[in-house]
C-alpha cells in the first residue's frame, strides 16, 4: 500500500491536518473547530479539512479524536468538547467519501504512540517502552503505551483520567483548560499576564498545577509507567506550574522517583496517527525506523 496517508488531529478548539509519507508528516494546516455545531455540520467541517489535502497521491486517512472510539470498528461514541459529535460510524463516512482505508483512533493514543515511536525518551540509557502521553488542552487525556503497544482497554475507555470524579466536579475541570473556562477566563490571555508578574495568574497557574500533582500521581500509581510524557497547549506554560506540580505528587508514595519530560515532537499526534495506521493497514512503504 503505497502512497500517501492524511493525518487529522482534531482538538475541542482546533484541527491539525497534514499528509504522512514514509513516516514524514509535512504541509500542516491548523483549523478551528465549529464545537458548537450540529452533529452533520461537524461530519462536513472534518470531511471539507480532509478534501483540502486529499490528493490522488493519498491511499489512506488516520485521525485522532479527542473522546471515546471504538478503534477497531472506527466508531465515535463521545467527545466531552463536541457534545453534539455522538454515536457515529465515522470510519463508514470516511471510507465512503474518500474510498481509501480508514484508522479512527483517540487523540491522546495517537499523541503517546508517536512520542513512543519517535520521542527519543530514555531511562537508565534504554529506550522506554512503557509511556504515558498526557494531552493538556481542552481537556485532559492519557495515552498509553505498554511494552511497545497501545493499551485503550475493553471499551476503549483506557486512560480517560479527565473524566474521574475530583473535588466538585472532574480532574480535567481543575488541569487543563477547562480550569481557566470555569473561573471565566482564558488560558492564553493568563499565560501572558503571567509571563509579565501578575501575581493572580502566577497563583493560578500554581493551583493548576497543584490539582495536576494529584492526577499525575494516580496515573503513575496505576501504570507505574518508565516515562510521563506532557503534550498539549497547557504544557506550554509547564515552567509556570511545574514546581506546584512535583511538590504535590510528591507527597504520595512512590511518586518521588517520577520521570517527567515535556514533549519536543512536532505534531506527536500525527506522526503517531501515522504510524498505528501502518501498523493496522501495513505498507509497501515502510516508515523509518526511529533513529
Amino acid at each position: 500500500m503505497a502512497g500517501k496517508i492524511v493525518c487529522i488531529d482534531l482538538g475541542g478548539t482546533k484541527a491539525l491536518c497534514g499528509v504522512a509519507h514514509q513516516g514524514v508528516v509535512s504541509n500542516v494546516k491548523r483549523y478551528p473547530v465549529p464545537s458548537a455545531a450540529t452533529k452533520q455540520e461537524v461530519t462536513d467541517f472534518l470531511i471539507e479539512v480532509i478534501s483540502h489535502s486529499f490528493t490522488a497521491e493519498c491511499n489512506g486517512i488516520a485521525i485522532g479524536i479527542p473522546g471515546v472510539v471504538d478503534s477497531e470498528s472506527g466508531y465515535v461514541f463521545e467527545v466531552t468538547n463536541i457534545p453534539s459529535w455522538k454515536n457515529i460510524h465515522l470510519s463508514h463516512i470516511l471510507k465512503k467519501r474518500f474510498n481509501v482505508p480508514v484508522l479512527v483512533h483517540n487523540d491522546v493514543n495517537c499523541f503517546a504512540y508517536g512520542e513512543f515511536k519517535y520521542g527519543a525518551h530514555f531511562d537508565r540509557g534504554r529506550p522506554c517502552q512503557t509511556i504515558l502521553g498526557v494531552c493538556l488542552g481542552t481537556g485532559l487525556g492519557a495515552g498509553i503505551v505498554i511494552a511497545g503497544q497501545i493499551y485503550t482497554g475493553k471499551k476503549g475507555l483506557a486512560g480517560e483520567f479527565g473524566s474521574a470524579p475530583y473535588l466538585q466536579q472532574t480532574i480535567e475541570d481543575y488541569c487543563s483548560g477547562q480550569f481557566f473556562r470555569n473561573l471565566g477566563t482564558d488560558g492564553e490571555h493568563e499565560y501572558q499576564l503571567a509571563l509579565a508578574g501578575d501575581k493572580r495568574a502566577l497563583n493560578l497557574f500554581e493551583q493548576l498545577g497543584s490539582h495536576l500533582g494529584v492526577a499525575i500521581a494516580h496515573m503513575q500509581l496505576a501504570y507505574d509507567p518508565d516515562v510521563i510524557v506532557l503534550g498539549g497547549s497547557v504544557s506550554n506554560s509547564y515552567h509556570l506550574f511545574e514546581s506546584s506540580m512535583r511538590a504535590r505528587f510528591a507527597q504520595f508514595d512512590q511518586c518521588d522517583h517520577l520521570t517527567i519530560n515535556i514533549s519536543t515532537l512536532p505534531n506527536s499526534p500525527l506522526v503517531g496517527a501515522c504510524e498505528l495506521f501502518y501498523q493496522r493497514f501495513g505498507s509497501e512503504v515502510k516508515p523509518p525506523e526511529p533513529a
